[in-house]
Parts: C-alpha cells; sequence; structure tokens
C-alpha cells in the first residue's frame, strides 16, 4: 500500500467514493483530522493496519490466481469443441434470423454439460464461419 509514512497521517480504507479523495476499496494516507470531521462521521473510511493490507492483497492474489486457473481449466475444454448450430435457411443457404451470442452461449453449457452461470457472464469473439463441408464462409463476422 505504502511505504513510509508521511509525518502526523493515518491510514485508511475507503468504503465509498469520495470525492477529490479516492475511489471504494483504496487504502490511502489522510490527516487525523480530515478522517474524525469527514470520514469517519459519513462511515467513509476506516482505519486499517499494514497487517490487513497485507492480509487484504494476498487474499486477491489467491482469489485472482483460482480465476485464472479457472478460466484456462475452461479455455482448455472450449478450444476442443465444435459447435453446430441448426437454423432454417433459404434455398440459397441464407438464415433466416441469425445466430447471437446468447445461442452461441446456451450450446457450450450444454456440450459442456456446465451447471453454473460463469459463462452467461461472458462475451463470444466469433472469427471464422464454416459451412456443413467446413469451409470458410465469406462475409462479415459482428
Amino acid at each position: 500500500a505504502t511505504t513510509a509514512p508521511a509525518k502526523g497521517k493515518i491510514q485508511v480504507k475507503l468504503l465509498k467514493h469520495v470525492a477529490g479523495t479516492g475511489q471504494a476499496g483504496e487504502v490511502i494516507m489522510v490527516t487525523p483530522a480530515f478522517f474524525n470531521n469527514k470520514l469517519r462521521p459519513t462511515k467513509s473510511a476506516l482505519m486499517i493496519t499494514d497487517e490487513e493490507v497485507t492480509r487484504e492483497q494476498t487474499e486477491a492474489e489467491k482469489k485472482e490466481a483460482a480465476e485464472v486457473q479457472a478460466a484456462e481449466e475452461l479455455q482448455a475444454k472450449i478450444s476442443e469443441l465444435t459447435l453446430k448450430l441448426s437454423r432454417k435457411a433459404g434455398p440459397d443457404g441464407q438464415l433466416f434470423g441469425g445466430i447471437n451470442m446468447k445461442m452461441i452461449v446456451a450450446e457450450i453449457q450444454t456440450a459442456l454439460q456446465d451447471d453454473i452461470d460463469y459463462l452467461s457472464h461472458k462475451g463470444v469473439k466469433i472469427t471464422e464461419l464454416l459451412d456443413e463441408d467446413g469451409k470458410k464462409l465469406p462475409g462479415d463476422i459482428k
């Protein structure tokens, strides 16, 4: 968080946004008067020790590492996956309607038997379209 504390300042963690001071979750150094007169009465900040800052950083790093590992496992599963989406098409192969992100995510969840809601909060980027013969289709991808 901070290195050598400034003379006469205390370390606080902001609980909500304070204009001109910082965002919620930030650990900052403020004067005791500012803390007592503005931050404490509005319950905008709490005093925090260096040990608590270190513990919060360690917990955040562990949580981030777990999320990265879960994402990499999911990426490995999805990269091996081939999706087939059936839709009505005209005689020249033009789709009636389209295929949107929600349809793709639902198909991925079905293919992976994914009962968690993790994928519904993610986006999908389509890099290429293939026809039933495996040939790349021309056209724009949005």
